[in-house]
């Protein structure tokens, strides 16, 4: 193993699919299924764990660990480090990580992977874990955001979307909030709000509605905020001045990645099979 603030495992995830395909005629029939099960499941696979595989693969879950020890993983751990791997810019980056930059741009490079590690150094923290239960607890959830950041607002509704059922893009400008119209919900009910600075006059009355109807509230938002905590549930601060033109979202992006992969996580089976069927879906309209 290569130690150090991202480890991961020498070779790569590449390597283990090749190794896994080349050896895979020859594998005792029980590992068999496991290196099958892998191999079938590449997308979705981050979202296992080895009693999930087991469980698919109709294997005892010894048989998992002794498939990825065939295979140069010492387990679970160490195969998800791979995974992280093969979706992550660090190995490539690493070794140049600043050497070629000027003075400028490395001090510019070093605030905005601060602005990041601080959202590292909130995920365990009492907010972070009440907002993704909330994200994931609530029988639905609206996304919402404003200005700068309704894209932002936008593109995260669609992924929470894929990590789970009943996720919809609230567009207060558009629908006139049509869907909260009626009787109080019936089903629990949550609002991710997206809000950074100068704060968007309706972001206070939609919270303030979203109390009033008995909704769950989430705000994330930039480390100026003054008023979340007066009607949210959870509030998750990402610093966002890191001495850019304009103020950084890398921390906003990092917040709702994190949150969302920890929605996924909470209920793996069922996010998988939601990723499964949209690439199906992807397929089927030649997207891709």
């Amino acid at each position: 193993m290569q130690e150090g603030f991202a480890s991961y495992p020498e070779g790569s995830f590449k390597e283990l699919v090749r190794k896994i395909e080349a050896d895979m005629p020859n594998l005792p029939k029980q590992e068999a299924k496991v290196a099958q099960y892998i191999l079938l499941n590449l997308d979705s696979i981050s979202f296992e764990t080895g009693r999930t595989i087991s469980q698919k693969a109709k294997v005892s879950e010894i048989t998992v660990g002794r498939v990825l020890r065939r295979f140069g993983c010492a387990g679970m751990k160490e195969f998800k480090a791979l995974l992280r791997q093969r979706y992550s810019i660090a190995g490539q980056a690493a070794a140049r990580r600043g050497g070629d930059l000027s003075e400028r741009w490395r001090d510019q490079l070093g605030a905005e992977i601060e602005a990041v590690q601080s959202i590292y150094d909130l995920i365990e923290g009492e907010d972070f874990l009440r907002a993704q239960d909330l994200l994931a607890g609530m029988e639905e959830v609206f996304v919402t955001g404003f200005q700068t950041v309704r894209g932002l607002a936008e593109d995260s509704a669609r992924r929470l979307a894929l990590a789970r059922q009943d996720v919809r893009f609230l567009a207060a400008h558009d629908s006139m909030l049509s869907e909260w119209i009626g009787p109080r919900p019936r089903r629990s009910s949550c609002l991710l709000l997206i809000d950074v600075v100068p704060y968007a006059a309706e972001s206070l009355v939609l919270a303030a509605l979203a109390k009033e109807q008995g909704r769950k509230l989430v705000v994330v938002t930039d480390e100026y905020c003054h008023w979340a905590r007066e009607f949210a549930d959870a509030v998750i601060n990402a610093p966002s001045a890191t001495g850019l033109f304009l103020e950084s979202t890398l921390g906003l992006n990092a917040a709702l990645a994190l949150l969302i992969h920890g929605v996924a996580n909470s209920q793996p089976d069922a996010a998988g099979e939601r990723l499964r069927e949209w690439k199906g879906f992807s397929r089927q309209l030649k997207l891709f």
